[in-house]
């Protein structure tokens, strides 16, 4: 297996990924943004703001002198109707230039899927229309973006993984791995159905089925298992669909914030996590 997936899944995952994804200097200034940081930042997300004081995070110098991953860092976004969330922020090199890689996750007043709808302005549908809706102004990142994308994929303390159409993890980084425990034998979760790490059947079940049709899932509570312990997780996931096929997902998966809140429910099921 490839240690990356390839250039033009790369570059699609980071230009419509449903969390926002910027790439930050050493100063902190930003380098690169996909379209649902221009979201969540609307102009604030340019190249050469910087990006902590538009978060509203203090210490950026002494994040970056300390290089270690750092998660869940509550910080406030420009978008009216999603105003708050969470950052996860990871250091790296690119042609021996120092960067950060941060993914932004906003927080939605009902998720998705969901039984219950949610009416308003910030639900997790409400999330993902922005994202999807056209932009003039959104220039998509280009092969000359690459590098940092692969650098971002190495970096960002995110789990990200590529589900194919049957199930199967195509591909996954090391902060997915690490979240189900492969660290010391990725193979023998890379290749192999995303159904094993879910502990509950019911949601990859209902998953899987959106998945096909281009379904969100937003915003979602889930667990996974590493080996065989529940690990509370936050999903942000869309897919890549052409012609009515599914050609993989773009799978996000935070450390929950506040694994202590009940899971989410699929479709009308009264799940007992």
């Amino acid at each position: 297996m490839s240690k990356h997936p390839s250039s033009e899944q790369l570059l699609d995952l980071f230009n419509w990924a449903s969390p926002g994804m910027l790439v930050t200097d050493s100063d902190g200034a930003v380098v690169l943004a996909n379209k649902a940081a221009t979201e969540l930042l609307r102009d604030k997300a340019a190249a050469g703001n910087r990006l902590a004081d538009v978060l509203g995070i203090n210490g950026h110098d002494a994040l970056v002198k300390a290089g270690t991953p750092v998660e869940n860092l509550e910080v406030a976004f420009t978008n009216p109707e999603f105003p708050s969330g969470y950052a996860n922020v990871g250091f790296g090199t690119v042609a021996g230039a120092i960067y950060g890689f941060w993914a932004l996750r906003p927080v939605t007043t009902h998720p998705s899927p969901s039984p219950a709808p949610g009416q308003g302005f910030s639900t997790a549908q409400a999330w993902i229309d922005q994202v999807d809706r056209s932009s003039k102004s959104y220039i998509p990142a280009g092969e000359d973006a690459v590098a940092f994308v692969k650098a971002y994929y190495d970096n960002c303390p995110v789990a990200i993984h590529l589900i194919e159409e049957d199930g199967t993890v195509a591909h996954a980084n090391w902060k997915d791995i690490a979240i189900v425990g492969a660290s010391e034998q990725p193979d023998t979760y890379v290749g192999h159905h995303i159904r094993h790490i879910y502990a509950d059947q019911d949601v990859v079940d209902d998953f899987l089925g959106r998945w096909g049709e281009d379904a969100p899932i937003i915003d979602f509570r889930a667990d996974f298992l590493n080996k065989g312990e529940r690990v509370p997780v936050v999903i942000f996931s869309t897919a890549k669909v052409e012609n009515n096929k599914l050609k993989n997902t773009r799978c996000f998966v935070f450390p929950d914030s506040h694994p202590d809140r009940e899971r989410d429910r699929v479709k009308a099921l009264d799940l007992s996590f």
